[in-house]
């Protein structure tokens, strides 16, 4: 071999090296500096997540985070809160540009089944017997189920309360005011003549607070007789006690809770621009009289208090516990492209398991954001610059302090509920979207056009849905459909539901 073509390979092999050493992209990379006493070689991991609102002391926060990290698992920490309504749109960037991170949340928004089949997140199997044991332990078998895809499981719960129960929650001071009995109200519609009260006697209040999602169409389904199918589109039911297990796409039940948010917003119950609005824009101030809630847990009247301009509220549950088994609502995933997947665990072992760590990233700093009270309370400081509201966001909230309010008892409760809730009987579908992805994207984009009007009742029902029922024929409505019946079929027979 020549000198020349020794010298080309040696420089070819030291940018090989540099390039391998530095890491590439906002995050995942390998940091400079010693091995710590576990042999532990520096690292900093990129974890992205929603909040409902960026909070004003975010790298104060980071910078204690750190302090635990670097000290346990010598990993330093990249906190990447984005909005919670540009979540989907800013990671769906993230993930199309190849961007070297470590950690993003997976749930209702951006399910990690069609990550899966995007290729976008990582198998974690090995990774938590190998290096979070103690998590896999703690969390039940049947939310591992929920999370397996193929034989792997591609995330981690979020542990909280598993299932629904859905109602309205109400502001105190109005439901006082007007007399209302909360216990009186036993189906959606019986809540309209309070709300005409308001809307006649409180020019500043919005009646109803439904601003494009708290009016969630799944949920009251169930009240009416209905079970949703998971990991579809929210469109497709089965009638309860139906042996046969039929298929129903867009029942007439459906269509007319559309139907009744129309006649909610013509009666001016509901914001005249809800549809571009946003909640937390008149909650923080206490300007909502009623919104609908699809998870009446125990203790969220001290939840929502918070949230609701420190304003009392009084909840009316309308319906019992219901559960698909475990529906990947909350979790965090190992993104593909992370280059210390098992550093990455590591720290999410650690969020889950070390009690300062994860109430840091729920509460902040204590004396700063929050005071402790008696036992497991706190309270956060009325100058607090970081309050997010969003335990869930972050890991087990079995781990959570306690807000004024909540009972004592709330995290056993809830584990009570999540053994006891009545349970869907298909439940453990999961749709594999790979064949029908096309079709798939364009109903999504035709729904995108259409969904925040009608689910807030600016647009007319009746004259909308023809001209949008036509749009999705031709999106691609019934190749869609037909793929979900014969997967949907399969998974009944397999799963002795029918033979």
């Amino acid at each position: 071999m020549g000198k020349r073509m020794v010298k080309l390979l040696a420089l070819a092999g030291l940018a090989v090296a540099l390039l391998s050493g530095c890491g590439s992209g906002s995050g995942g990379s390998t940091a400079a500096g010693e091995a710590d006493e576990n042999g532990l070689k520096p690292v900093t991991l990129t974890w992205y997540y929603p909040l409902s609102q960026l909070q004003a002391d975010q790298n104060k926060v980071e910078d204690a985070v750190n302090a635990i990290t670097r000290k346990k698992i010598n990993a330093t920490v990249k906190l990447m809160p984005v909005p919670v309504g540009d979540y989907v749109q800013k990671m769906n960037t993230v993930l199309a540009s190849g961007e070297k991170f470590d950690i993003l949340w997976t749930g209702y928004m951006l399910k990690p089944e069609e990550l899966v089949r995007k290729g976008a997140i990582r198998p974690m199997t090995e990774l938590l017997d190998e290096y979070a044991p103690e998590l896999k332990k703690d969390v039940p078998q049947t939310m591992w189920d929920g999370l397996t895809v193929d034989g792997d499981i591609y995330a981690i719960p979020n542990q909280q309360i598993n299932g629904g129960r859905y109602g309205y929650i109400i502001k105190k001071e109005l439901a006082d005011k007007y007399k209302l009995d909360a216990a009186s109200l036993k189906e959606v519609e019986d809540i309209e003549p309070f709300l005409a009260q308001i809307k006649e006697n409180e020019p500043d209040i919005i009646p109803f607070g439904n601003f494009g999602g708290n009016f969630d169409f799944n949920a009251q389904m169930y009240g009416k007789g209905f079970w949703s199918v998971p990991g579809l589109d929210g469109h497709f039911y089965i009638k309860k006690d139906d042996p046969t297990y039929q298929l129903h796409r867009y029942p007439e039940e459906e269509l007319d809770i559309y139907r009744l948010a129309n006649k909610w917003y013509d009666a001016g119950y509901i914001y005249k621009d809800a549809a571009t609005a946003k909640n937390t824009d008149f909650m923080a101030k206490g300007k909502i009289g009623t919104e609908f809630n699809l998870v009446m847990k125990p203790g969220i009247e001290a939840e929502v208090k918070a949230k609701n301009g420190g304003n009392d509220v009084v909840i009316a549950p309308l319906s019992g516990w219901y559960s698909n088994g475990y529906s990947a609502t909350t979790n965090q995933s190992l993104s593909r492209t992370s280059e210390n997947p098992e550093r990455a665990m590591m720290l999410l072992n650690l969020v889950n398991t070390d009690k300062e760590l994860y109430n840091l990233l729920c509460n902040g700093i204590e004396g700063e954001h929050y005071k402790k009270l008696e036992g497991e309370y706190i309270e956060a400081l009325p100058d607090s610059r970081y309050r997010p509201n969003a335990d869930w966001v972050f890991g087990s909230v079995f781990n959570s302090y306690l807000k004024e309010g909540q009972p004592e008892d709330v995290w056993e409760e809830t584990k009570k509920i999540n053994e006891s809730a009545d349970l869907n009987p298909v439940g453990a579908f999961k749709f594999n979207s790979e064949p029908v992805s096309t079709e798939i994207a364009n109903l999504n984009a035709v729904w995108d056009e259409y969904k925040r009007g009608i689910i807030t009742g600016t647009l007319n029902f009746d004259e909308t849905w023809p001209g949008l029922h036509t749009k999705l024929k031709e999106a691609g409505e019934d190749r869609y459909a037909e793929e979900v019946t014969k997967q949907f079929e399969q998974f009944l027979r397999e799963s002795g539901l029918k033979k």
